[in-house]
């Protein structure tokens, strides 16, 4: 049989908000990665539009809050990683800057994922309405099969 055939889960990316959700799809991510020995890219994806990056802070540079928010960002994954992650060792953390949806399906392209794992994350409400969630965006476009955690109740 094909490497391409095969319906191992070798490469598993797991896309996180650092919410409680992503926590939750660490769990499964890290149950399926040991089962299948495979490799967990845990991604995390700066939305860097006018409301996110700071549009209305005129006294920093776009370039100067581009790198403190990447910088924060990189602490951040590196902590959650260091939180639920303890022990695993096949593991590549990744800070990625641009519309998130849009970098979960580039990750999942570029790093040849077989299978995603993510909470259900993001806006609610009324920007929900408006801009859709992450999750369903990625459901629609994902080259892959993509496994969807639900909230704890």
């Amino acid at each position: 049989m094909a490497a391409k055939d095969n319906k191992d889960f070798t490469r598993i990316l797991v896309p996180t908000d650092f919410s409680e959700t992503s926590a939750n799809a660490v769990e499964y991510a890290l149950k399926l990665a040991r089962l299948n020995k495979a490799r967990i890219y845990v991604i995390h994806s700066i939305d860097t539009s006018d409301e996110s990056a700071g549009f209305y802070l005129p006294h920093l540079s776009y370039e100067k809050l581009n790198k403190e928010m990447r910088e924060a960002a990189c602490v951040m994954l590196a902590d959650f990683c260091a939180k639920h992650f303890k022990g695993f060792k096949n593991l590549e953390p990744h800070v990625l800057i641009g519309e998130p949806y849009k970098e979960i399906l580039k990750a999942i392209k570029g790093f040849k994922i077989d299978l995603t794992v993510m909470g259900t994350m993001g806006r609610s409400g009324i920007d929900r309405l408006f801009f859709g969630s992450t999750t369903e965006r990625v459901m629609k476009k994902a080259v892959c099969p993509l496994l969807v955690v639900p909230r704890r109740k």
